[in-house]
């Protein structure tokens, strides 16, 4: 029995010795870059809780078990991981973390340093962005990069703010770029701005050719917060805001539009409708006059937004918890929206070597719009289409008789024609392991699952409505339902690996990435696709003067036909550091010259960004064949080329950035091509491969700042155009491309892609005789009516005569930034304009009436229309005469293009930081800011950045106040 007490014994010491045993004591300082000790520098075994601090010289002591990697992270400085093996003693020198994180470029699945990159890729000042209130991630894009576009032409709660163009658009598809947010395709507006760390934007084909047949709209490549080890930190942003909307109609009143309506029917010879009494009794204010727009406009719009983030870690990894909450309310109490999102992102340090990214992300939106209309405009549209002199309500006993218009009256829409909600979800789980070979050499995994769902349900009460002697005279019958959208399901996995080392002592450097992915859509309704890939770049530096990018990229996508599945894309950089060669050293010392490299790069990228299965016969249920299949179908294909030079000078205080970029674009894809019909189909179409399009232009940067006693400040600006041309409309040169669903627009040689195809005016027609004595001419012309000019000189007026009249791109943008800071005082100015574009007054922005293809006789002018209008005594005006009916007027003609450009304050924003509260509130900033209040424009519509239209969302001027604080 004490023998078996001995044995148990020693099997349990002897552990206990051996542990003991292997326990050694590692010492060291911490110093700065000066010498100088760094009290409470947090000192961690990798992969374990176990640690401790620096004490007040600097100096530590901590028992390791074997060889291990200790982790030294302070506030302030640059974190340093260090290998215990065969050391005892320890000493570390931290930087101090002022380095600009420009330096270092996510380019796609990597790192690269700016100092070693060659093709052209640019970073949003995410400070900028996060210390004003935005929306949606979209909006930080108006004005803060060159070469990058976003027209916004309304502030729809729940909508997309509007579309991103990358170097012009070139596609009939879809041309926004592709987003990345860490390593998965996502898209822009379900981002949190608050959530992001760093965004990077590739613009040329070197740097976009590693997405291959993804890349040719340009990718936007976005990495989310992540926590830092040993800073536990509370971050919390909350601001709310009130919204104005600054491009409202300023329709007639009462008098005007009575005397407008029977000039406009005293010229077609038509009875008219109101007497000289009931025009007295509107002018003296004795009739009706109803101003349907701010009926329908019952209350002030305002939003909020709250997000907040807890952060930290230690030896075994780090965490942050990012939550975010925002409500946008319209004008009445069903329109709005309001998002929740959390994101949870993890390092996890697994072993010495191996790391796990584990995060997760899931939000809901929530969508509330009226029933009818429920693309969030339609209650506009229908207020649009009232005159003043309708009334709202029958005078009647009756509480609330509304009266019925053509079975339109935008109130009783709102209190009575029922609502209708939506939900969108979406859930992303993102798993991506790190294995560190050695320093220089590690190999990653990535696989990710996201699924999308949506839902809607819509109710609507029974009203009966009553004439004003009580009467029924019509019913809004119950109606009450519920779908449920298709859901989306994707799943991609990826394998990478990284190698990046110093060659020649330091001289030379070598990025080098290979990989492969996979990627699965399925959805709801029995579609799916599925995309491979594999892929190299090549980053080389010799001797920090000659800079080498290569990229190669193949991939293969089910959505086309089986012999054109497949596709490689190469591309391939190069640049000059300038400023390190020897005779630049004169120069470099005094600090004239600190930067100066010369880029350029060429490469081959697609579009892929179509519907599947087009390529395939589609067949009706009569056994009509609607679709002819085509096997040759394919992607889109794009050739780029970049020459680019950056320059800092004035001792880093100026930056400039210049760059001319040319994309060549072809086999473009036409998915809805007519073909003649070959059976007994009234509409037979096929996708094909057609066409080439052509993009050029030029980009120019600068910013300078500087330090002038306490105030720090900088000051920016970014200057860029793109021409867009069309190359071969068909399969030959000669070729021409009718759009039979849209008669405005036609491609040819020489013309842009989203071109105004359209008459040349030759004034007005002044008199019956005029009229009478012109042949070319369109049915249904009376005097003061658009004299359109007989471009073939056939005497008669028709397609043939129409020209290009110019394409509705934004040219000669530009924007101005002025950044100043005064000890607690902060303040911010951000102006963006076009100086150049060329809009389209259609619609009722334009037209006296609503051209609904009825009645023609619906709504009431504007005012600046009834100001500038023909008339027999005023025949040298802007406009054609007022018309109701059908009238050759409302045809696309120059008359009806004006001059959009703009300069718009796009924000203001004062703040003031309080530094410290307390122990644990490390600073306070409270901040004032104001968004679109500003614009400067000759557009005679109500939006620059919109063309005209029967009816919108109003754009809006936004007014916030909000707070952002840290705790750690």
């Amino acid at each position: 029995m004490f023998k078996s007490r001995i044995i148990l014994l020693m099997l349990f010491v002897l552990p206990v010795f051996t542990i003991l045993a292997q326990q050694r004591s590692i010492t060291g300082t911490v110093t700065d870059e000066t010498g100088e000790p760094i009290p409470s520098v947090l000192v961690l075994i990798k992969g374990s809780t176990a640690g401790t601090t620096t004490d007040l010289d600097g100096t530590y002591s901590i028992s390791v078990p074997g060889e291990v990697t200790l982790i030294f992270n302070m506030i302030g400085f640059n974190g340093q991981e260090i290998s215990t093996e065969g050391k005892n003693t320890i000493d570390v020198t931290l930087q101090e973390s002022s380095v600009d994180l420009n330096e270092v470029v996510v380019v796609g699945f990597s790192e690269v340093e700016r100092q070693h990159l060659a093709s052209s890729v640019e970073q949003l000042d995410m400070d900028l962005v996060k210390s004003r209130p935005i929306f949606k991630l979209e909006e930080a894009f108006s004005g803060t990069i060159p070469g990058v576009t976003l027209m916004q032409g309304n502030n729809l709660p729940g909508s997309v703010p509007g579309s991103i163009s990358i170097r012009g658009i070139s596609t009939l598809q879809n041309a926004g770029p592709l987003v990345i947010i860490d390593g998965m395709e996502q898209s822009l507006t379900d981002i949190d701005p608050n959530q992001v760390k760093n965004i990077t934007v590739l613009k040329d084909a070197a740097s976009a050719a590693l997405y291959g047949s993804r890349g040719a709209n340009g990718v936007i490549i976005i990495e989310t917060d992540r926590g830092t080890t040993g800073q536990f930190k509370v971050n919390l942003h909350s601001w709310g805001a009130l919204h104005n909307p600054i491009d409202l109609p300023d329709f007639v009143g009462a008098s005007d539009y009575m005397k407008l309506n029977n000039e406009a029917r005293g010229y077609q010879g038509q009875s008219l409708l109101f007497s000289d009494t009931d025009i007295t009794a509107a002018e003296s204010g004795n009739y009706t006059n109803v101003n349907w727009l701010d009926e329908i406009m019952q209350r002030q719009s305002y939003s909020h937004n709250t997000s907040a983030s807890i952060s930290g870690g230690g030896g075994v990894g780090t965490f942050n918890l990012m939550l975010g909450y925002i409500d946008e309310n319209g004008m009445n109490e069903l329109e709005g929206s309001n998002k929740f999102s959390a994101r949870f992102n993890t390092n996890i340090n697994i072993a010495d070597k191996f790391v796990l990214l584990a995060d997760f992300y899931a939000h809901r939106l929530q969508v509330d719009r009226l029933q009818a209309n429920n693309d969030g405009h339609g209650l506009y549209q229908l207020a649009w289409r009232m005159n003043p002199t309708q009334p709202i309500f029958y005078e009647s006993e009756l509480e609330n008789n509304y009266i019925l218009h053509n079975n339109i009256n935008p109130l009783a829409s709102i209190e009575h024609g029922g609502s209708w909600n939506a939900l969108h979800d979406r859930s992303t789980i993102n798993l991506r392991p790190k294995y560190f070979i050695n320093k220089n050499l590690s190999v990653e995994g990535n696989v990710s699952y996201m699924i999308n769902k949506s839902a809607n349900k819509y109710k609507r009460l029974t009203y009966k409505f009553f004439d004003g002697d009580g009467k029924p005279v019509n019913i809004w019958s119950n109606s009450v339902g519920a779908s449920q959208g298709v859901s989306q399901s994707q799943v991609t996995a990826r394998a990478l690996i990284n190698y990046e080392k110093e060659l020649r002592q330091g001289q030379d450097k070598i990025y080098l990435l290979g990989g492969a992915e996979i990627m699965n859509n399925t959805y709801t309704d029995y579609r799916e696709f599925s995309k491979s890939s594999f892929f190299t770049k090549l980053n080389y530096s010799y001797d920090s003067r000659y800079l080498i990018e290569v990229t190669a990229r193949g991939d293969g996508s089910s959505k086309f036909a089986p012999n054109n599945r497949w596709g490689f894309f190469p591309s391939g950089a190069f640049a000059w550091n300038v400023h390190n060669e020897s005779f630049m050293n004169g120069l470099i010392s005094s600090g004239v010259v600190n930067n100066l490299k010369f880029r350029a790069s060429y490469g081959l990228i697609g579009n892929e960004n179509v519907d599947p299965y087009l390529w395939q016969e589609v067949v009706n249920t009569w056994g009509w064949t609607m679709r002819v299949p085509n096997p040759d179908f394919s992607w889109e294909k794009q050739r780029q080329s970049n020459f680019g030079l950056d320059l800092t000078t004035f001792n880093n205080k100026l930056n400039l950035t210049a760059e001319y970029y040319h994309k060549f674009s072809y086999d473009l894809i036409y998915s809805d091509f007519p073909v003649p019909p070959l059976t007994g189909s009234y509409y037979l179409t096929s996708s094909v491969n057609i066409g080439e399009v052509e993009n050029k232009g030029w980009e120019f940067s600068a910013n300078y700042a500087d330090k002038v006693g306490e105030v720090d400040y900088s000051i920016g600006g970014i200057f860029f155009d793109n021409q867009n041309r069309v190359l071969k409309a068909g399969y030959n040169r000669s070729d021409t491309l009718i759009f039979k669903s849209n008669q405005d627009k036609i491609w040819y040689e020489g013309i842009a892609i989203d071109n105004y195809f359209g008459y040349e005016s030759d004034g007005y027609f002044q008199t019956w005789e005029e009229v009478d004595g012109t042949e070319a001419k369109l049915p249904n012309t009376y005097p003061g009516d658009i004299k359109y000019k007989d471009k073939n000189g056939d005497g008669v007026i028709n397609d043939e005569d129409k020209i290009n009249l110019g394409d509705p791109f934004p040219h000669l943008n530009y924007s101005i930034n002025f950044n100043l800071r005064f000890r607690r005082w902060d303040f911010n100015f951000l102006g963006q304009g076009v100086g150049k574009r060329l809009g389209r007054l259609n619609g009722m922005e334009g037209y006296p009436v609503l051209m609904d293809g009825v009645n023609n006789n619906l709504g009431a002018p504007r005012e600046y229309y009834m100001n500038n209008r023909w008339t027999p005594e005023t025949t040298d005006s802007r406009f054609p005469r007022v018309w109701t009916g059908s009238s050759p007027n409302a045809l696309l003609s120059d008359v009806w293009l004006s001059n959009a450009a703009f300069f718009r304050v796009k924000m203001l924003q004062l703040g003031y930081t309080v530094p410290k509260i307390g122990r644990n509130i490390n600073s306070v900033r409270i901040y004032f800011n104001a968004q679109d209040a500003i614009t400067f424009t000759k557009w005679e519509g109500l939006e620059p950045e919109r063309d005209g239209g029967n009816g919108n969302y109003p754009r809006m001027a936004t007014f916030s106040l909000g707070v952002k604080a840290t705790i750690n």
